[in-house]
């Protein structure tokens, strides 16, 4: 196990997700979550900012993630009493305040995609030494469940703005079949997911080995038992039945937190790692993408 935020070999750890955003992020989270050495709340969104006070100002709801913390650890702290201790903390000092509540063998589980928009984010979390678990999903993947995501929304009723909406997805789509299925979404998505791998890869050769591991989102939904236990025996805890268990659970959330499909899911299946094939071809993506997917050793199957 690494180093405590305070430099010693104990006391509470935290874990950092890194991924872009519909890469299974929420999954790995209730996974790890289910763990009894683990308490992940929803995103937290607390690195993108350097003191609580911008972070209460630009990121309000974030706010109900810390509360759930508490309740989770069986503190519970309403809003004020939080807002009180953390008022003129830095973010260092408020991860510092979170990890003081925990027990000297037990981590806290931070996944917020968002992260990985920011260089300057990542390296914000270097004095908490953190371990970092770098999640990647095939970019068509993201691309795919993207789309898809988008489309429902656009497609759902809702006045004058709904029309709007369906109006817009019809013409992405016509504009879809002159560009190999691509729409201009998934053309900004595609872009997006290269510039956050990069960002994360560039910021992982700059930590020590020993402080991060790999997981590749369609390995985990073929192979979720396997894949945990590696992860597991990485950050150097021993796997949970209840883990395995937590898959299955239909839990809601945040939709500005989390991801708002989480509860409509009641399974894993290794399906959904190909839900983009028949749609997109690898040949439609950018050398830039194909080309970093090399690097990443990320070839279609």
């Amino acid at each position: 196990m690494g180093s405590a935020p305070n430099g010693s070999t104990h006391g509470p750890r935290l874990l950092l997700i890194l991924s872009s955003e519909r890469s299974g992020s929420t999954l790995t989270r209730v996974i790890l979550g289910a763990h009894s050495r683990i308490v992940a709340p929803q995103e937290l969104f607390l690195l993108r900012y350097p003191d609580y006070q911008t972070w209460r100002r630009e990121k309000p709801v974030a706010v109900e993630s810390v509360v759930e913390f508490f309740h989770l650890i069986g503190n519970p702290k309403a809003t004020a009493e939080i807002d009180d201790a953390c008022h003129d903390m830095q973010i260092p000092q408020v991860y510092e305040w979170l990890l003081g509540f925990l027990e000297p063998d037990m981590y806290l589980l931070d996944k917020t995609p968002a992260y990985a928009n920011d260089g300057a984010t990542l390296r914000r979390s270097l004095i908490l030494a953190p371990f970092f678990i770098w999640l990647i999903r095939h970019p068509l993947g993201v691309i795919e469940s993207t789309v898809r995501m988008k489309r429902r929304e656009r497609l759902a009723p809702g006045g004058w703005k709904g029309f709007r909406r369906r109006v817009w997805h019809d013409l992405s789509r016509l504009a879809a079949r002159f560009n190999n299925g691509m729409t201009p979404l998934a053309h900004q998505r595609e872009t997006k997911w290269v510039v956050q791998q990069t960002i994360i890869r560039e910021f992982l050769a700059t930590v020590a080995a020993g402080q991060h591991g790999r997981v590749r989102f369609e390995q985990l939904v073929a192979d979720p038992k396997g894949v945990i236990t590696d992860l597991c025996d990485t950050i150097g805890l021993q796997v949970e039945p209840s883990m395995l268990d937590a898959i299955g659970e239909r839990r809601r959330m945040n939709v500005n937190l989390g991801d708002p499909n989480f509860h409509t899911h009641s399974s894993v299946e290794a399906k959904m790692a190909d839900s983009w094939r028949g749609q997109y071809a690898e040949a439609n993506l950018t050398l830039e993408t194909r080309r970093l997917m090399d690097a990443l050793g990320m070839h279609d199957r």
